[in-house]
């Protein structure tokens, strides 16, 4: 699930780099003043909610590593 996560958050973040150098002309309600910038920082927080599992996963691992 984090992996599929990460994923979503790189295509909203690429989507919203490609609108904000000029490269795509969204259409619809991404057209609005301001969605760009709306859709970045939401892939931007959805990456860090993704990262948090997989950040505690490596921590467990050390730990158990640490113990042996």
């Amino acid at each position: 699930m984090p992996l599929l996560m990460l994923l979503a958050a790189l295509a909203c973040g690429l989507a919203a780099a490609l609108a904000a150098l000029g490269l795509w002309q969204p259409q619809g309600w991404l057209a609005a003043d301001g969605a760009v910038l709306a859709l970045a920082v939401s892939s931007i927080a959805l990456a860090g909610s993704a990262a948090i599992p997989l950040v505690i996963r490596r921590l467990a691992a050390r730990d158990i590593q640490a113990d042996q």
